[in-house]
């Protein structure tokens, strides 16, 4: 089959990817690792606004129930397929999709935090995502907080310091200017891909042709040249990297954000100077309607739907990772913790779902976690405590969580350089 240019520029642009944003991986490189004191951090996006008080669940607050008489879970809806509580103590309990979740709780491997948000909450999602990977409450301007935490400590850290994995476009939160941080949409994408066998030998051979030409030194062609040589020979490095991680942990392969995760475990497997991974996951978070059952139950089912469907994707998929981990011998080297841009609003609204709102919860998992217990306070859903909008007012700053990250947890992390101010730090770690 022939072969047509715009074919060509489609099926290497796998390749081309992996180094556009690092061209100097230097993947077949001699690496610096691991040190003793190795740590990982995974940071999991929850893109839309996870729904806070659905996920840990306030089930003996009466005002709870009242704002949600629809979709509020009560202590009888509490138990996961097999008959089995969520709940965690006497106020709070785990939505029942989050049965893997509960047990790493009860083995003291995950923490929650409760309220987290921050002042004048932003309702938008893509500018209070901004602020969450920035870390700056204004509109979400300058550098991904995890890329000025690169710039202070990972330059000249190799192969791999770091990666962005489950978009095709790099995340803000990892914008640096020092270190080149990958994004990896997939991995198994990286070499090039073809519709026939037959296409692969002529369609590598232009390419290396293409970019083995001589142009002016320190040219715009020149650089496009080395960027695209290097994609190609890294995209081979990396492949070969792949196939020496084994593992008999099973992720989930209907789920984007299990394999999103196994790409992580491989990756922090092989390259053994890896510190640090934001996975972006775009599920089905913006829960507007019809947040609960599904159309055969004519949405009355409060332990089944949409919502219920990604909490179990996350809560598989965090389960597996930390398995693997265990597994790979990484689990007391690796925090994982996850966010979202915003919660939602503490009533239902007339479609059986819930609008944007502020405060919310998040997990953190990890064999050096103080698992088992909650940190922060809860938000209050009096109705005298709610903002003019009807949203509870956050009780943690998720930039104190940041700050227990940087200083407790990442090599070299020092939080008022990063954050460009003090925040208190949290208990769980």
């Amino acid at each position: 089959m022939k072969t047509t240019r715009r074919d060509f520029m489609k099926l290497s642009a796998g390749a081309f990817s992996i180094t556009m944003l690092a061209p100097r991986l230097a993947l077949g490189g001699a690496a610096d690792g691991p040190a003793a004191d190795r740590r990982i951090l995974v940071v999991v996006q929850l893109a839309g606004g996870n729904d806070g008080f659905n996920t840990v669940i306030p089930y003996s607050d009466a005002r709870y129930h009242s704002l949600r008489p629809t979709i509020g879970l009560r202590e009888d809806d509490l138990r996961d397929e097999a008959g089995n509580s969520t709940i965690i103590n006497d106020q709070y309990a785990f939505h029942p999709a989050l049965k893997e979740l509960k047990e790493l709780y009860v083995t003291g491997r995950l923490a929650v935090v409760l309220g987290v948000g921050y002042p004048n909450p932003n309702l938008s999602h893509g500018i209070s995502t901004d602020i969450w990977q920035t870390a700056n409450t204004g509109q979400g301007s300058g550098l991904g907080w995890l890329g000025r935490y690169a710039d202070s400590a990972l330059v000249g850290v190799s192969p791999l310091p770091a990666a962005a994995l489950g978009l095709n476009y790099p995340p803000k939160v990892i914008s640096s200017q020092r270190v080149n941080i990958p994004m990896i949409a997939r991995l198994g994408e990286s070499a090039f891909r073809t519709t026939a066998a037959a296409d692969r030998d002529v369609i590598v051979r232009t390419f290396r042709e293409l970019n083995g030409r001589s142009f002016p030194a320190g040219s715009f062609a020149a650089r496009v040249a080395e960027i695209g040589a290097a994609a190609e020979r890294n995209s081979g490095l990396l492949e070969q990297a792949i196939a020496t991680y084994h593992s008999s942990v099973t992720y989930n392969s209907a789920s984007v954000l299990a394999q999103a995760l196994k790409s992580v475990a491989v990756l922090a497997t092989v390259f053994p100077a890896s510190v640090l991974f934001h996975v972006s996951y775009f599920g089905s978070f913006d829960t507007h309607a019809h947040q609960i059952g599904t159309v055969q139950d004519q949405f009355q089912n409060k332990v089944s739907g949409v919502h219920a469907v990604e909490l179990r994707y996350l809560s598989e998929a965090m389960k597996a990772f930390y398995d693997d981990m265990v597994e790979q011998g990484l689990a007391d080297r690796t925090v994982l913790m996850t966010y979202s841009e915003f919660g939602r609003r503490p009533n239902e609204n007339a479609s059986n779902g819930t609008d944007h709102g502020t405060a919310s919860s998040l997990f953190v998992l990890g064999g050096a976690v103080k698992g088992g217990d909650l940190y922060g306070l809860p938000p209050s859903l009096a109705a005298t405590d709610l903002d003019a909008d009807g949203n509870v007012r956050f009780t943690t700053d998720f930039r104190s969580v940041y700050a227990t990250l940087l200083d407790r947890w990442l090599p070299g992390g020092d939080s008022r350089r990063v954050l460009g101010d003090n925040f208190a730090p949290l208990g769980f770690l």
